[in-house]
């Protein structure tokens, strides 16, 4: 195709799926010839890839669609695409152009190959056409030769023909630009089918399809080929990956002694957990993999069983605590992170105490907490969100607070350790240049830019053996020693 190549601007917020699903629309663009500008303003294409878990960034996204709505009546050479959790089905995209009619091209990433013929349609250097582009209907890849037609003055796909069960409609794009990184996410597991009373993702992401294993190996190899030396496999349930493909009889735990074959990969992560997919062959299997990491990200949400059962959680906290035993007792030296939510509907006092009762038996490396936000067309929707702000910003305090001082108390078991630390980046704090890594447990490390030696510098994707020194609830500081 003859495009004329422009700027673009990918604008991301949510969670790591949406910053890999980001890096692959970059790649898009890149090999079209595009140039990625770090603003706004510099761009042409201005691409938002949303978030819907929570109403916070919704808002945001909605306040940068008013900017880009004024900015587009200032400059013609300015075009602007919705992607993410925001975009669902049909209807969800015809309520966003009615309010955002600026927006030209409405798409999910499974269908971010259409860009290609949307650019050579819609835009030269100078002047843009009207209407606007969206999927009426999942599409398969427009490498298929499906063309496009006019319509009411609006671009769209044409319908695609009916599909057989179990076909796909659409191909998350495989190819991806890896930038000189020491890490990389590997999304291997895409939608939900889970349900939460709370949760919009089943909704914009669609149903669990599990890409096939020998996509993901060539895919890891290109990434270790680029530089990765740790891969972190992404999922909104990553332990149901391969349950949706029977025919490959392969789970995440062969998915990973696979993974481990690769030379030059040194370290395997992964998450989200679901606690009911978190069996014990997966259990055994991940802990014997010297390369799968020593850490779980493993959600509970609330301490109370009545608050789980309005979520629709589909576990009892003594099924989960069972789980948490297990592994502890069957993988040495995990470290545990997980997601709270307070204030859901209906949450008493003495509910809540129950989430913080949980913490303080459990004692968590990490929690991720949030305040319940009423996500329109979830089934928690209809239901009244009867704790106040107020009371909610009080309770996520609580949590902050007490996890605080069990982070420092665990990390401070730390100090005088030698730890082995992947090396990520490079960054300055007062003044002075350091190393910023990973520990396999997954601490956050700071140390000084010198080798044990004294002699040389150190680089990114070094793995180093770390001394510690000091910790703080959010990390630990040490310097790298002689072995």
């Amino acid at each position: 195709m003859n495009i004329a190549r422009g700027k673009y601007h990918i604008w991301t917020v949510g969670c790591q799926m949406n910053q890999a699903d980001s890096q692959r629309v970059s790649t898009i663009l890149d090999r079209l010839g595009w140039e990625e500008v770090p603003s706004m303003e510099q761009a042409n294409l201005v691409i938002l890839n949303t978030c819907s878990v929570r109403a916070a960034p919704e808002q945001k996204a909605h306040g940068q669609l008013s900017l880009l709505g004024h900015a587009k009546q200032k400059r013609a050479d300015l075009l602007v695409g919705m992607m993410g959790c925001m975009i669902g089905n049909q209807k969800t995209v015809e309520n966003l152009k009615q309010r955002y009619p600026m927006v030209d091209l409405f798409f999910k990433v499974e269908h971010a190959d259409v860009l290609p013929q949307f650019l050579e349609e819609r835009w030269t250097p100078l002047a843009t056409g009207d209407g606007c582009v969206d999927i009426e209907r999942a599409q398969p890849p427009l490498s298929s030769a499906l063309p496009f037609r006019l319509n009411g003055g609006r671009t769209v796909l044409p319908m695609a023909a009916p599909m057989r069960p179990g076909e796909r409609e659409a191909h998350y794009p495989r190819q991806i630009t890896q930038q000189r990184s020491a890490t990389a996410w590997l999304p291997v597991i895409l939608g939900c089918n889970k349900v939460c009373s709370y949760c919009i993702v089943p909704y914009r992401r669609g149903r669990e399809r599990s890409r096939p294993l020998p996509e993901l190996m060539e895919e890891a190899r290109h990434l270790v080929d680029a530089g990765a030396r740790e891969l972190t496999l992404l999922g909104q349930t990553v332990e149901a990956y391969g349950l949706d493909l029977p025919d490959q009889q392969a789970d995440l735990g062969d998915l990973m002694a696979e993974l481990s074959t690769i030379e030059g990969l040194e370290r395997i992560r992964f998450m989200t957990s679901y606690p009911r997919h978190m069996n014990d062959k997966l259990i055994r299997h991940m802990a014997a993999l010297p390369k799968v990491c020593e850490h779980v990200n493993i959600p509970v949400q609330s301490g109370d069983d009545g608050v789980l059962q309005r979520m629709r959680r589909g576990y009892t906290l003594g099924e989960y605590r069972v789980l948490i035993q297990k592994l502890r007792d069957w993988w040495p030296g995990v470290s545990l992170s997980t997601d709270v939510i307070v204030g859901f509907c209906g949450e008493t006092a003495e509910e809540f105490q129950h989430t913080l009762d949980l913490l303080a038996e459990i004692r968590f490396d990490v929690v991720h907490v949030a305040a319940y936000s009423p996500r329109p067309g979830t089934l928690a929707d209809k239901w009244e969100d009867d704790v106040p702000l107020a009371e909610k910003k009080r309770r996520l305090h609580l949590v902050e607070e007490l996890q605080e001082q069990i982070a420092r108390e665990l990390n401070e078991s730390y100090v005088g350790r030698v730890e082995e630390v992947l090396l990520e980046e490079e960054v300055e704090q007062h003044g002075l240049k350091q190393w910023k890594g990973r520990t396999r447990t997954n601490k956050l490390v700071f140390l000084p830019d010198v080798a044990a030696d004294g002699q040389r510098g150190l680089a990114q994707g070094d793995l180093v053996p770390v001394r510690i020194e000091r910790a703080t609830a959010w990390s630990l500081q040490g310097c790298t020693v002689a072995l």
